[in-house]
């Protein structure tokens, strides 16, 4: 990649291209397993700055950096009896085998029970996991006792390390290749061809609870502005901030009907480090299908990446905090 910055008028007309894509994207919590969680903060390292303004601005890159969209097209998909699998931009249609494993918090829990109220971070908390810990739980600060997990469809499609709805298996960090320390998140799989006819769209996932007690916990972030984080990899990717808004019941949310249409965007990942901006003032939802809310970070629930349907995949994660 070339280093050096852009003109403007390519810049903007780049970021004008780029948020005429859709995303097709599904919502998903797999099961967490125990941690200890115990975390300390390491954000050293070289890469690339990504961020993302509104249609029309101006963004930058660095080093090393990836383009991104707000995503304006994730299809939903069902979790623990949500929304079934659709297309961007049509009704949401059930097929078999679309729904992600679990609802996010069956297994393990840090927590006996939800907190009431929620859990809340001050400004200063703001690392969510450096990973140098080497377990599976998101770093005890500001409150926060979620776990990582992954999760993929029925349809075929593969992820490794694989979801794990007993306990035995938990997803722990590797550490090839990690940014700024021995440890990070690694993914790889594979998924399926969409069925634009079938209404069947593969995807595979990796993500955490901001607050877990075997299921996913309401976290209040409004002392935060967005989320930041490494990532490397070789494929795009839909992020997700799920809220309790957009989830059901069995998700941790209060969302009825049209439910897990979350708030996020698209980010291209690049075989080098790149640090990723997910501003919570920009990331937004499809405005084709299921419930419409703001968002609203005082009811955190979720953060996924998610892979989209037609191929392999690999993706690194590392160094995630509030700011």
């Amino acid at each position: 990649m070339n280093n050096a910055l852009p003109s403007n008028s390519k810049w903007i007309g780049l970021g004008l291209a780029v948020w005429a894509v859709l995303a097709c994207s599904a919502e998903a919590s797999e099961p967490p397993v125990n941690g200890n969680g115990n975390h300390s903060s390491n954000t050293s390292g070289s890469g690339g700055t990504l961020s993302i303004v509104p249609s029309g601005g101006s963004s930058s890159v660095g080093t090393s950096g990836s383009s991104a969209t707000p995503m304006g097209g994730q299809a939903p998909s069902t979790s623990g009896g949500s929304s079934p699998s659709g297309t961007a931009g049509s009704a949401p249609t059930g097929t078999a085998g679309t729904a992600p494993a679990g609802t996010g918090g069956q297994m393990g829990g840090a927590l006996s029970a939800c907190p009431a109220p929620p859990a809340a971070g001050a400004i200063g908390d703001t690392l969510i996991d450096d990973l140098e810990d080497k377990d599976n739980g998101v770093a005890k600060v500001g409150g926060r006792s979620g776990f990582w997990y992954t999760y993929v469809d029925a349809l075929g499609s593969t992820i490794t390390p694989k979801p794990d709805s007993t306990g035995a298996a938990p997803l722990l960090p590797g550490s090839t290749n990690c940014h700024g320390g021995m440890a990070c998140i690694i993914v790889s799989g594979t998924t399926g061809a969409a069925d634009t006819v079938g209404m069947k769209y593969p995807y595979a996932g990796v993500g955490f609870d901001f607050s877990n007690a075997k299921k996913p916990c309401v976290y209040n972030g409004s002392a935060y502005s967005g989320i930041k984080f490494w990532a490397r990899g070789d494929v795009e990717i839909t992020i997700k901030v799920n809220i309790s808004a957009t989830a059901d019941a069995a998700g941790g949310g209060t969302c009825a009907t049209g439910c897990s249409n979350g708030h996020g965007l698209k980010v291209v990942l690049t075989p080098d480090w790149a640090q990723v901006d997910v501003p919570f003032a920009t990331i937004m939802q499809d405005p084709t299908w299921g419930t419409q809310v703001p968002f609203d970070k005082a009811t955190l629930l979720s953060f996924q990446v998610q892979f989209p349907s037609g191929g392999p995949f690999n993706a690194a994660l590392d160094d995630l905090t509030f700011y």
